[in-house]
């Protein structure tokens, strides 16, 4: 059974519209792109709300599909300004800053398809002994998980080689956690999470077989 969520965390997920996400993928045959991109999200979304309460959980999307189902779920739903990433987060940040200002919060990615509850705890847990983190994916370039503990002082830096520009204001944290840590933006991140074992949505959508005891 999973714990309940009881996270203190203000959890913003960014999530491209899965029409023109990923385009570095290169799904197997019979597989669109768009519905793959969609899976990955969702199941990042899925877990996210098994940590933190959905009042506590901001996505910025204009995926209907993503908005529909996170709104079902009673998490923050706001739509993307349209600029890139780094605005989609920034517009988060603005709501946690005045619905809950000096709270801690977090920006996570929404392609963490082999992401589960049990890693992303203890990924915040990691990141609330210091009062700003970084955690770098895989190749230790960029950032899968940014945090401070006062919303108000995130400043998003994402893209190409995010970690070097978030570790200039955040302690850089590499922990065992390879699920929180696999992003997926290309096929072999996809290899990767795959061979890590990859959430329902996604498994659905590649048609793979369940995990061993799910």
């Amino acid at each position: 059974m999973n714990s309940p969520a009881t996270s203190t965390w203000h959890v913003i997920v960014p999530v491209k519209h899965s029409a023109h996400g990923k385009s570095r993928l290169h799904p197997p045959p019979g597989v669109r792109r768009s519905d793959l991109a969609l899976a990955i999200a969702l199941d990042t979304l899925h877990v996210v709300l098994e940590v933190v309460e959905p009042a506590q959980v901001i996505v910025v999307t204009e995926d209907a599909e993503v908005r529909l189902q996170m709104q079902d779920r009673g998490a923050h739903v706001l739509p993307d300004p349209g600029r890139g990433l780094n605005p989609a987060i920034a517009a988060g940040i603005d709501r946690v800053r005045r619905e809950a200002a000096g709270t801690p919060a977090a920006v996570l990615l929404g392609d963490l398809p082999a992401l589960t509850a049990d890693e992303l705890r203890d990924g915040l847990a990691a990141c609330a002994a210091t009062e700003a983190a970084v955690v770098p994916d895989r190749d230790g370039t960029g950032t899968v998980l940014l945090t401070h503990h006062d919303a108000g002082r995130l400043v998003p830096r994402f893209g190409t080689g995010s970690a070097a520009r978030h570790a200039r204001t955040a302690t850089v944290l590499q922990p065992e956690l390879p699920r929180l840590r696999t992003d997926v933006d290309d096929d072999k991140a996809l290899r990767e999470a795959v061979s890590l074992g990859v959430g329902p949505w996604t498994r659905r959508v590649l048609d793979l077989p369940a995990a061993a005891g799910a």
